[in-house]
């Protein structure tokens, strides 16, 4: 009813403009009203379709629909009334801090258009589904897309819990009970090792993913069959699975817990035998990276990306799939700034920052750093607690913008055992030089490895914080 109220006053301005169109500026007062209205109702369009996925048929409420256009972005939300007030009121709260996260994150000025302004055509969706128990549980799944103007989109879940009768909020742990995530972690691994066709799709370090300290247990809800858990795309398999669902039945999540079946390194490797690590530069980029990402899983291979904060902070979904694959995941700063020109206390705000960026997205620091442009020195190395990383093989592709040119390159570095080659990941070219380099150095008889495996493995040695392996190490 209230958005049909809303069209009908936007219906009414249009007419009542119309009629006064002999007044200074009404023509254009009515075709901004036009436009507005035009772009309300395709922004309504795409909320009900994107509502619609939720298919599901919700167990308690009614649902509160949301759509505006340019304010200063456009919102089509959708969360459910129960009915009981303290909780409606806390899942109202809930969505507003969700709304209030998405406008401080699209008004950074690394995320404004060229223009600097903000743009009503980036918008913020959300759905929902609710699963309620016999003993009043409440859980509440919101399904969050976010699509800025200029870039891919990006997807986010979140499961809240509420106890209807005393109209409070609850946290995952005190749902949970004894054996709770040992029970699901053997559940889980159980099934996808077994089950078509999760067992072929399954890549990255699933183990770790599924181990029973995992944060990946905490995000579940509780129904009436059995304890639901979500896995994102990239989570555990390639984005093409989807958001996949697993309810494991109360009684095998209260059972004694079998230990988790054995299985072999996906990303395992021979010490023995000649290994080179490919390394990205300055993503992640949704497109071009995406492209690199998908040579790497159709080969089983692995990279090392060092990758820039502020667009881990825009593409996290990139840098998910970078880790989901078995990549290396390591620092190349906040904004590609020139270290040897800042303070030390510059270069650990850019640190916190990027530590921040990568928390957020992946949960977990960078693993290495490469500073920009190669330019380090002594008193930068000291300010930084990761190990810093050059190269040995530079492609030039940053220059070049052609991948034979890059190909060329590779070959006439000669014998690549133990060597470090640079590329960056956000050229279309550098994408097109990969499809191309990743089964040349296979039929080579090189394996692919991350930066890390290779120190360790070639070098033997750990990778050390704030020490150089620069272009002399890998030689």
């Amino acid at each position: 009813m209230k958005l049909r109220n809303f069209f009908a006053l936007f219906l009414s301005l249009v007419l009542l403009m119309g009629l006064n169109g002999c007044a200074p500026g009404a023509n254009s007062s009515s075709a901004l009203i036009t436009v507005k209205l035009k772009k309300t109702q395709e922004l309504n369009t795409r909320a009900a379709a994107y509502w619609s996925e939720s298919k599901k048929p919700q167990q308690i409420g009614e649902p509160v629909s949301v759509v505006e256009y340019a304010a200063p972005f456009s919102y089509g939300l959708q969360y459910p009334k129960t009915g009981y007030q303290s909780v409606d009121d806390m899942i109202a709260q809930a969505v507003a801090e969700r709304r209030a996260a998405f406008d401080k994150k699209y008004l950074l000025p690394e995320n404004l258009p060229e223009s600097g302004k903000p743009s009503a055509d980036t918008a913020l969706f959300l759905r929902y589904e609710t699963y309620l128990t016999e003993d009043g549980n409440l859980s509440l799944v919101l399904f969050e897309r976010e699509e800025p103007a200029d870039a891919a989109p990006v997807t986010q879940l979140y499961i809240l819990h509420y106890d209807l009768a005393a109209g409070t909020a609850q946290k995952p742990e005190d749902l949970m009970w004894e054996r709770f995530r040992e029970n699901a972690s053997a559940y889980t691994q159980k099934y996808f090792l077994e089950t078509e066709p999760y067992k072929k799709g399954l890549f990255g370090d699933y183990k770790k993913t599924l181990a029973s300290d995992s944060s990946t247990f905490d995000r579940f809800a509780l129904t009436d069959d059995g304890v639901l858990f979500y896995f994102e795309p990239y989570q555990l398999f390639p984005g093409s699975y989807g958001l996949v669902r697993l309810t494991i039945p109360y009684e095998d999540m209260r059972a004694k817990a079998a230990p988790p079946q054995a299985a072999p390194d996906i990303a395992g490797f021979d010490a023995e035998k000649p290994m080179v690590a490919l390394t990205f530069d300055d993503g992640p980029n949704p497109r071009n990276t995406g492209a690199i990402l998908d040579t790497l899983e159709q080969y089983n291979a692995v990279a090392t990306f060092f990758d820039l904060g502020s667009l881990v902070e825009r593409y996290p979904a990139v840098v998910q799939r970078e880790i989901a694959l078995g990549c290396e995941v390591g620092s190349h700063s906040y904004n590609h700034k020139d270290f040897k020109k800042l303070s030390n206390a510059e270069i650990s705000n850019d640190v916190k920052a990027v530590s921040r960026a990568f928390q957020s997205a992946i949960g977990q620091e960078p693993t290495l750093f490469r500073p920009p442009y190669g330019n380090t020195n002594q008193r930068v190395n000291g300010q930084i607690p990761m190990p810093l990383v050059l190269w040995s093989v530079d492609t030039l592709d940053w220059k070049s913008r052609n991948a034979a040119s890059v190909m060329a390159a590779v070959k006439k570095a000669g014998n690549l055992d133990g060597k470090v080659i640079l590329m960056h990941g956000i050229y279309e070219s550098s994408a097109e030089a990969t499809a191309q380099l990743v089964p040349y150095l296979l039929e080579e008889g090189y394996q692919l490895v991350t930066v890390s495996q290779l120190i360790e493995a070639k070098y033997g040695e750990t990778p050390q914080p704030s020490k150089l392996y620069g272009y002399d190490y890998f030689q």
